[in-house]
């Protein structure tokens, strides 16, 4: 009798322990790629509790600037409350208001695959964040330098045919 006991009190402490949510990592999100830049849109929900969750995102890999945001707007039953964010291992600022959960980041250097790892917990029946990640490159393509030599050119080509 004493061991149906214990087991039942084992079975009933799971059933009614606090509830967790569930940690996130995304498939690798490839950035879509513009001329000199590269952006995307991310985000997912969670149920009551702690999360840590993992975003990884790639490009072509030049050196370059990430700027981004991270936003939860708090409703009548839910929110999230940001406890970290990192970018590639860099702090990200963090505020926790009474309407918004906000991460921000500007012109950070970065070159390969980004990892955002953000912390936080979730409260009422479920919450959501979304963001958006820009990477911008610093340094010219090829093909600007190109186009460079190819001006510089004709109007030297100009210069000298006007002397003559």
């Amino acid at each position: 009798m004493k061991l149906q006991s214990l087991i039942l009190a084992a079975i009933l402490s799971t059933s009614f322990g606090s509830a967790m949510a569930v940690d996130y990592t995304s498939p690798t999100i490839v950035l879509e790629a513009g001329a000199d830049n590269w952006t995307a849109d991310f985000g997912t929900s969670h149920t009551i509790g702690n999360f840590t969750d993992t975003f990884t995102f790639s490009y072509s890999g030049v050196s370059a600037d990430a700027t981004g945001f991270v936003r939860n707007v708090q409703n009548k039953k839910s929110n999230i409350d940001f406890y970290s964010a990192t970018l590639n291992g860099v702090a990200l600022d963090l505020a926790n208001g009474a309407k918004y959960s906000d991460i921000d980041f500007a012109d950070l250097p970065v070159n390969g695959t980004l990892t955002l790892v953000i912390t936080g917990k979730a409260t009422g029946d479920i919450a959501s964040y979304a963001g958006t990640i820009d990477v911008t490159s610093a340094v010219p393509e090829p093909t600007t330098y190109g186009m460079l030599l190819g001006g510089l050119g004709v109007v030297g080509f100009l210069a000298r045919r006007r002397k003559a």
